[in-house]
C-alpha cells in the first residue's frame, strides 16, 4: 500500500497553513481549508449586511498512490450585499410620488366602510412605506420590485 506525502499552495493572500499530508488525509486536510474560505467569506457577508445567495467547494480528486486524494480545492461563493449594485440595474424614484400615492390611498381608507377592503387598503398603504423607505435609507429597489409595489396598489 502506497501513501505519499502530499504538498499544498496556498492563494496569494488566502490564511491558512500550507503544510502537506499523507494521500489518505488530503480530503479532510483541503476540505478543512475549503470550509474555512468559505465562513470567512460568509462573515466578510454578514459584516456587510449581506448574506451568501449561493456557493459551493469543489474539490480535485485524482489517484495518487493507493489513495483516491484531494489535490486541489475550491470554494465560489455569489453574495448579495445591499447598497452595492450598479446604479443601472435599479431605477431612482421619487418619493414624493410615493408620498402622494400613500395620502391618496389614505383618502379612500377615510371614505371606505366595508372591513375586507379597508385591510387590502392598510396593506398597500405598509407596502408602500416600506418602499420609501427603503429608498430613503439609500437602497436600490429593482425596476420589476418597482412595478410590483406600484401594481398591487394601483
Amino acid at each position: 500500500m502506497s501513501n505519499p506525502m502530499l504538498g499544498y499552495k496556498l492563494d496569494l493572500g488566502e490564511p491558512g497553513l500550507s503544510h502537506g499530508a499523507p494521500a489518505s488525509r488530503s480530503v479532510l486536510r483541503v476540505l478543512n481549508q475549503e470550509l474555512s474560505n468559505y465562513f470567512a467569506f460568509k462573515r466578510k457577508a454578514e459584516k456587510e449586511g449581506g448574506y451568501i445567495i449561493s456557493g459551493g467547494i469543489y474539490l480535485d480528486i485524482r489517484k495518487r498512490g493507493s489513495f483516491l486524494a484531494a489535490v486541489a480545492g475550491k470554494t465560489k461563493v455569489w453574495m448579495y450585499i445591499p447598497g452595492r449594485k450598479s446604479e443601472e440595474k435599479s431605477t431612482p424614484v421619487d418619493t414624493k410620488h410615493i408620498s402622494d400615492k400613500i395620502r391618496q390611498i389614505e383618502m379612500k381608507l377615510k371614505l371606505e366602510q366595508d372591513p375586507v377592503k379597508r385591510e387590502e387598503l392598510k396593506r398597500q398603504i405598509l407596502l408602500l412605506e416600506i418602499a420609501k423607505n427603503a429608498l430613503a435609507f439609500g437602497m436600490s429597489v429593482p425596476k420589476y420590485l418597482l412595478g410590483i409595489l406600484f401594481d398591487q396598489t394601483a
